[in-house]
């Protein structure tokens, strides 16, 4: 592993994330500010996330055709200009094209991020693509805080300083892929030069990859129903404060961030198919006595093995959907790291309306069923490659 570039790509995918993870705390003061009504507020997170998404895949398809790795500096110049604008703009119309434009910079980063990745991880992929996730994690963690502070020192055009850190460091990427040799500009293994040739590779195999993907759609759903109802559960089962909610919250991700480190380093030794097939496996049982525990110092024990359960699969399931398709790993990147995710939050209105309807516990035992059907496909995974580790 080159722990230099490993480093590098990891604080950039910190740099291009932090600025999805200002915008839900730049909100109240667009709302404030302009009077933009909640609906338009919440579109603006729509057309940063949504858009980011669905077109990941595309530029994947993209990278795999024309494989550039300036896409890299590129996504993050783009992220952070489009965001940091957002301060000087006061038409709605005009702050959703920015916000947009921050997404379309997201979208351009995290294909060609994980490839690049991926190659300079060398034999340890799962390590390496932990430490590369744990950038975009950071980044996301610590964009609220960035915003507010920046807003309370400087007001709305506080935001200029994303643009700032987005020019910084998409520099210094740009001048260590221009330093790298060329062939290092390849995926690992040569991917693009065979997959041009049609040779060494392995066919694609779209029936595998469609597997892993409803598992990580049903984790998606997972991860975004419990980071929405942990510190709503905690106030309205055990009438704690929330403070103490979100507290709650905090320590979920940050077993989250940790797990996702052990996760990778665990797959680089006992395969990457094992390691999505442990996670999955131990969740359904966390997922099932979650709502029945009373206790609330068992609930903040239960936070470890779900953190562990729902953060430790990460890498290697971005590994597994770059060897299933290994003639597209830009596409299969693209699809791991966006587009089933967003599928994944659309179930978030649907546990809403079921915590309204028959209450937060009920919410809670419908994401069981998800943790079971997750864990199912996770199963009928088949390895990659005879010459792989699984």
């Amino acid at each position: 592993m080159n722990k230099k570039n490993i480093l590098l790509v990891s604080l950039s995918h910190l740099a291009c994330d932090v600025n999805g993870g200002t915008l839900p705390a730049l909100l109240p003061f667009l709302i404030s500010d302009y009077g933009f009504s909640y609906s338009a507020a919440a579109s603006l997170m729509l057309a940063y996330s949504s858009l980011s998404s669905i077109i990941q895949p595309l530029f994947g398809f993209l990278s795999d055709r024309i494989s550039k790795p300036w896409f890299i500096p590129a996504g993050i110049l783009l992220a952070g200009l489009g965001m940091s604008s957002v301060g000087f703009l006061q038409s709605y119309w005009a702050i959703f094209a920015a916000v947009a434009l921050s997404g379309t910079g997201a979208a351009l980063f995290h294909p060609e991020g994980a490839r690049f990745a991926s190659k300079v991880s060398g034999s340890a992929q799962g390590t390496g693509l932990s430490i590369f996730s744990v950038g975009g994690n950071t980044g996301y963690v610590l964009g609220p805080m960035l915003a507010v502070a920046l807003v309370h020192a400087f007001g709305l055009r506080g935001t200029s300083v994303l643009a700032l850190v987005a020019a910084s460091m998409a520099s210094l990427m740009f001048i260590r892929i221009v330093r790298m040799p060329l062939e290092n500009h390849e995926p690992s293994g040569g991917q693009v030069r065979d997959a041009a040739s049609g040779s060494s590779l392995p066919d694609n195999n779209w029936k595998e990859f469609s597997k892993l993907t409803v598992s990580i759609i049903c984790r998606s759903a997972l991860m975004v129903g419990f980071s929405t109802f942990i510190p709503l559960y905690w106030i309205g089962h055990f009438g704690q404060s929330e403070a103490s909610g979100a507290f709650a919250l905090t320590l979920y991700g940050a077993f989250g961030v940790f797990s996702n480190i052990l996760g990778g380093v665990l797959s680089d030794h006992f395969g990457y198919r094992r390691i999505v097939r442990i996670s999955h496996a131990a969740l359904v049982p966390v997922a099932i006595m979650f709502p029945f525990v009373e206790n609330l110092y068992a609930a903040y024990a239960l936070l470890i093995p779900l953190g562990f359960a729902l953060y430790a699969p990460f890498s290697s399931i971005v590994v597994l959907g770059q060897r299933y398709l290994a003639r597209n790993i830009g596409f299969a990147s693209g699809i791991t790291l966006g587009l089933a995710t967003t599928m994944g939050g659309i179930v978030a209105p649907l546990l809403g309306k079921i915590a309204d309807t028959w209450g937060l516990g009920a919410a809670l035992q419908t994401m069981s069923v998800f943790a079971i059907l997750g864990t199912i496909f996770a199963f009928l995974l088949a390895s990659p490659s005879r010459n792989l580790t699984e």
